[in-house]
């Protein structure tokens, strides 16, 4: 026979309720009305109430030799996973209620406008076991008035190749744009572009010891974070200094709190996001690095993808804050302003299309309309459209009944006889129809 379960908390508590209700005069026929009876106290008990019971759970199981922990097949606890998830949990929600309070504060303060953000993208070579191996790295600095003011931008030689990844990191150069990581050249300081980034972001508040947060898209937060953690490591500096938020989390509260009327900003998060991914600016060229500029690579230059975020979030947010859009500062410098106004002017004045406009207009009642509304008379007479009439195409003049020739008559004299020889079969053609026996009726 199977073992029975080993006996929870639950069970302990049901036992002292039942005695606790027993010594009150209640009797219960079994164990299942008594959890019926006792689900709800349990429910709302203390945590030191439970704690009693938690250890006699405990004990009876180090009795039948059952394990206190449940393991999986790689040898991590289930407890330490649900632990994992719930830290998880808790710092994405600490991250949404941050953006929000941060935003929030500013608009409250009036500077909503001229706050700056840092955004920021990496490439990496691969991604090995333990690390992501960047290669390059950018940090953009804007605010909604006045645009893009300034980046660090940086190519990053990790040294050595990780053993094994020799092949990944090739592909990586080639997709990035990247040249391969020399050996023989000292690879990059890491703890002197931990130095330079951290000064980027103090540069507006000096006295401050707390960093503002750096926003980049959900893929690349773990790169960004690792990187970080990478350079922390080597300069014994503190990785927790730094907070890494999703870039449309920010353009979702951003638009939303400077929106003025209903039909502006974006309803769900997962929008922002979207609008995000469409890339809008893509394909617009100049806006990478030199070294991508000149290999043809500057759609992937992390210099040029941070340029087309912020272009994205600017040209959606400038036109609800009523900002004129600079080219150069909120659009690409190459943007045809003249153009773009030109088609916003005739949005604006466009009719938007009926499907009744081309036919006639409801019969009317002549007698609801007065004679001496004969503006309306007009305006009505004026709508009324002429249907339109396709005519059938017409035949060609040429006459082709010039050119038929009738058909010849044909005798038997223009087919050959066929002549009776032997086939692959036995006999004749004309012998094999001799022995056929055709019965009359």
């Amino acid at each position: 026979m199977p073992k029975k379960p080993p006996k929870n908390a639950f069970y302990f508590y049901m036992l002292d309720f039942k005695q606790q209700e027993k010594e009150k005069g209640i009797e219960y026929e079994n164990l299942a009305k008594v959890a019926i009876a006792a689900d709800p106290s349990w429910k709302q008990a203390s945590p030191a109430v439970r704690a009693k019971f938690e250890e006699m759970a405990r004990k009876a199981k180090q009795k039948l030799g059952v394990p206190e922990k449940k393991y999986t097949s790689t040898g991590i606890s289930f407890a330490e996973i649900e632990q994992r998830e719930m830290e998880i949990q808790n710092a994405q929600q600490a991250e949404i209620e941050d953006i929000k309070n941060m935003v929030a504060l500013s608009c409250i303060q009036g500077n909503i406008l001229t706050e700056d953000f840092y955004v920021m993208d990496v490439n990496y070579y691969c991604k090995t076991s333990t690390q992501y191996v960047i290669g390059e790295s950018t940090v953009l600095r804007f605010n909604i008035k006045d645009g893009i003011k300034d980046n660090y931008h940086e190519i990053i030689n990790p040294g050595s190749i990780p053993l094994g990844y020799a092949y990944d990191v090739k592909q990586g150069c080639m997709e990035l744009g990247l040249d391969m990581p020399d050996e023989n050249v000292p690879r990059s300081n890491y703890m002197q572009i931990l130095a330079n980034i951290i000064d980027y972001l103090k540069q507006k508040n000096t006295n401050s010891n707390v960093l503002p947060p750096i926003f980049t898209m959900p893929n690349m937060v773990l790169p960004v974070k690792d990187f970080f953690l990478q350079m922390c490591n080597r300069a014994a500096e503190d990785e927790t200094l730094f907070r890494i938020y999703r870039l449309d989390t920010l353009f979702y509260n951003l638009i939303n709190i400077i929106k003025t009327r209903g039909n502006e900003g974006f309803p769900k998060e997962s929008l922002a996001l979207s609008q995000l991914k469409k890339d809008l600016f893509k394909y617009t060229p100049g806006l990478g690095c030199e070294h991508h500029e000149e290999a043809d690579k500057s759609i992937n230059c992390t210099l040029a993808k941070v340029k087309r975020m912020t272009f994205t979030i600017l040209d959606s947010c400038c036109p609800i804050a009523g900002i004129d859009l600079v080219p150069g500062q909120h659009l690409p410098l190459d943007f045809d302003m003249d153009g773009i106004i030109t088609i916003k002017e005739k949005k604006k004045g466009r009719i938007p299309p009926s499907i009744a406009s081309f036919a006639e207009p409801p019969p009317c009642n002549s007698s609801m309309i007065n004679d001496s509304d004969s503006s309306l008379k007009s305006g009505i007479s004026e709508v009324k459209r002429e249907k339109r009439v396709h005519q059938p195409l017409r035949l060609p003049k040429t006459d082709y009944s010039q050119i038929i020739r009738p058909a010849p008559e044909l005798t038997e004299s223009n087919f050959p006889t066929l002549s009776a020889g032997r086939g692959r079969g036995r006999g004749s053609l004309s012998s094999s129809f001799n022995k056929l026996r055709f019965d009359k009726g």
